[in-house]
């Protein structure tokens, strides 16, 4: 999902909605019309996405999932899954998010979702067959080393996992039985060489690492490098609709071997990953005619990232090429705004 656009000075409940979307595959836009908005996200602040659901911060501490901005859901009835509140306690820090994680999706009973909040805060939902939920969180002074962490969800080990800052550790949790975490360090190998110009460059880009695992259960390290161009605007009359790969420079993967050891590869093989606003994913690209294999597809506004795909052989990136901008191009009255506060993120192909 690119953008959700709107007619009028604000948005309000029951105001016509069109999602604003794009393929990858076939690298074109297209629109989904006359979804109303629902009374609960007027206010609301979507945060990420995991399995095609969004997440959905509100006022003054409510938060909920929704599949509203699924392509597939009902237009009339989307469903909205009511969480636990937060914490009054840790509100400052509750309000930026950096990585959301759910274990399947929330319509199964044994869903569990995890939620990184600015600073140390860790929150673990599991609403329950009768939604009734609880809401536990882990917070340690070690969190401060991963204060923009992302999540990930492993089904081969039944396990939440987040990087820390640099890359080099990772902390995980059950998230079913217990919130206790388990540290993990990790060792790198066949490390590329750079020229000293690649090494400037690199240092002055910001970087994050983000965890993925494919379908067979193999994991990578994702480490992203963006030179910062400043923040996007949201007005959609200023916000560019042709996509372009912005700030990313480089991304290095890691494929990870026995005890944690973290091997260097420029080869996935026919996997392809995506990364966003959205819980990381991996799928096989020989399954989705049009998506290209040993590729990482990226979006983001925050830090600059921009719009591409980046070939991991030849360590390039490139922008999106869209055949045709038609679905951009026919605002109602010529007159469209952009539902704020609300990230762009990638949809699997299928409920992973």
């Amino acid at each position: 999902m690119y953008c959700v656009t709107y007619c009028g000075e604000a948005p309000e409940a029951g105001a016509m909605t069109e999602l604003r979307m794009f393929d990858p595959a076939k690298e074109e836009y297209f629109t989904v019309r006359d979804k109303p908005l629902t009374k609960e996200l007027v206010t609301s602040r979507l945060v990420g996405s995991s399995h095609g659901w969004g997440v959905f911060l509100g006022s003054p501490n409510s938060i909920l999932i929704s599949d509203y901005c699924n392509p597939s859901s009902s237009k009339s009835n989307p469903k909205m899954i009511p969480l636990p509140p937060r914490s009054y306690e840790y509100s400052c820090q509750n309000e930026l998010v950096s990585g959301v994680a759910m274990s399947s999706s929330p319509e199964e009973e044994d869903f569990v979702m995890a939620v990184k909040f600015t600073g140390r805060r860790v929150s673990i939902y599991r609403p329950g067959q009768h939604r009734k939920g609880n809401h536990r969180f882990s917070s340690t002074e070690l969190f401060d080393y991963f204060e923009q962490a992302n999540l990930m969800y492993s089904k081969r080990d039944q396990r939440f996992y987040m990087p820390s800052s640099g890359g080099h550790h990772l902390w995980s949790w059950n998230g079913i039985i217990s919130t206790d975490s388990q540290y993990h360090d990790l060792r790198f190998h066949n490390l590329p060489l750079f020229s000293l110009s690649e090494l400037q460059l690199l240092r002055s880009c910001y970087r994050t690492q983000q965890l993925v695992e494919s379908p067979s259960g193999q994991r990578f390290l994702v480490k992203w490098y963006v030179q910062t161009l400043g923040r996007s605007v949201q007005s959609l009359a200023h916000r560019s609709v042709k996509f372009s790969f912005g700030g990313t420079k480089l991304f290095m993967v890691f494929r990870e071997e026995e005890d944690m050891n973290m091997c260097y590869t420029q080869d996935i093989g026919d996997l392809c990953i995506f990364l966003g606003n959205n819980e990381p994913f991996c799928v096989k690209a020989s399954s989705f005619p049009g998506l290209n294999p040993n590729s990482i597809y990226f979006l983001g506004d925050r830090y600059g990232e921009g719009y591409g795909i980046y070939d991991i052989a030849t360590r390039t990136p490139r922008s999106f090429n869209p055949k045709s901008f038609s679905a951009f191009s026919d605002l109602p009255n010529g007159q469209g705004y952009v539902v704020p506060n609300w990230v762009p993120h990638w949809i699997p192909p299928f409920p992973l």
